[in-house]
């Protein structure tokens, strides 16, 4: 089922069958216990008539029994009991057998003799409890145990229905917020694509205005070059700022992608991926250690990304000299040197070195989580 993992189904089906068949089984043992110990402390009865020799012991043993077994209230419930009692020489007392009576019948001083011969050497009571399968107690049971299943299952589905609602509420909330950053991000990109033509527009009439105006004064003409020299600058950082605005809104919608397609990762999955990048890591990168950060942001760039950051890092494996260092990045608390590696023009890696000169990745990102990851890095 959609809310329910197979082995709970399989453990509600196991379970309510199992558990009554070791209930059963140690009901019988309970019952067993507690009717020998009843019936040995009554079989016997008033001993006084036996010593008087008013009834015998088969009698009065038999008698005792069979008044405590009609008023058990269990045995209407299915419970049979089968009782054996017999003197130390092995005759059955109980349950008494029919015998032909052709002799005198003894005295009451026999009577009395013989019981209390019997009385003497003692009496063997053997009691076996067996429930009938059929009865309405041990239905009554089997009854319960699958009701207690059923409940099980009701709360686990409906457990599992709820979180899966919330989850898909997460999923629709970042969908929508992701769907309105790509239109602020575009709302931005198309202000700064005015701005663009508005100083390239500017750039022209002013590049015009200086050759038009090479006969005015030297003063005049340092005055435009750096007014030209400025607004070259200007639009170079429209242009950054455009391409990396640009890079921002793809990747955006390569995100809204996932979320439409629903092939963003959980956070479960997010986890046995990054199990995987880091045993994979550690089996083909045996000269580099890697943080646990950099094995997770790894798992959440794209794909493209991905192999440009793995070339990277394969050739940091084969050999640091050949990959180019950016810069030396200087942090405030942490004294350790960190050096800022660049892949896919828009990707950041950061390592240092360990004192056996072993390579450390702390952390893999982009330029949107530069601060962040940097700021991570300072903390170590």
């Amino acid at each position: 089922m959609k809310y329910l993992p197979l082995k709970v189904i399989i453990f509600c089906i196991i379970f309510p069958p199992l558990l009554h068949l070791l209930t059963v089984q140690s009901l019988e043992k309970y019952l067993k216990n507690v009717y020998t110990a009843e019936i040995e402390n009554i079989y016997t009865g008033d001993t006084r008539l036996l010593f008087d020799g008013n009834l015998s012991v088969k009698d009065a043993v038999n008698n005792n029994i069979d008044n405590y077994l009609q008023k058990n209230r269990l045995i209407p419930w299915g419970v049979k009991a089968n009782i054996l009692v017999t003197t130390r020489s092995g005759a059955i007392i109980y349950p008494s057998f029919e015998e032909d009576d052709t002799l005198v019948p003894p005295s009451r001083n026999e009577i009395a003799d013989e019981n209390f011969r019997i009385l003497n050497r003692g009496l063997n009571v053997q009691v076996e409890i067996y429930l009938e399968r059929s009865s309405v107690l041990v239905i009554s049971i089997f009854s319960s145990f699958i009701l207690l299943s059923l409940i099980i299952l009701s709360y686990l589905y409906r457990r599992g229905a709820m979180k899966a609602k919330l989850e898909d509420m997460t999923r629709e909330k970042e969908l929508h917020r992701l769907i309105e950053l790509e239109k602020e991000n575009t709302n931005r990109m198309n202000m700064l694509t005015e701005d663009k033509a508005h100083l390239s527009s500017e750039f022209k009439r002013l590049k015009n205005l200086l050759e038009d105006s090479k006969t005015t004064t030297k003063r005049n003409e340092d005055s435009m070059i750096e007014e030209i020299i400025a607004l070259e600058e200007r639009i170079e950082k429209i242009h950054a700022l455009y391409d990396g605005q640009q890079e921002e809104n793809t990747e955006l919608k390569e995100m809204i992608a996932k979320y439409e397609k629903g092939e963003l990762k959980t956070g479960k999955q997010k986890d046995r991926l990054s199990k995987q990048v880091t045993k994979r890591f550690k089996t083909l990168y045996k000269n580099i250690a890697f943080h646990q950060r950099a094995v997770i942001n790894f798992a959440d760039l794209t794909d493209e990304m991905q192999i440009k950051a793995e070339e990277t890092i394969h050739q940091l494996d084969i050999d640091p000299n050949l990959v180019k260092v950016k810069r030396k990045v200087m942090m405030k608390k942490n004294p350790d040197a960190v050096f800022e590696i660049t892949f896919s023009y828009n990707g950041r890696m950061y390592f240092s070195k360990g004192k056996d000169q072993k390579i450390q990745i702390l952390s893999i990102g982009t330029k949107n989580t530069q601060e962040k990851d940097l700021a991570f890095i300072d903390t170590l």
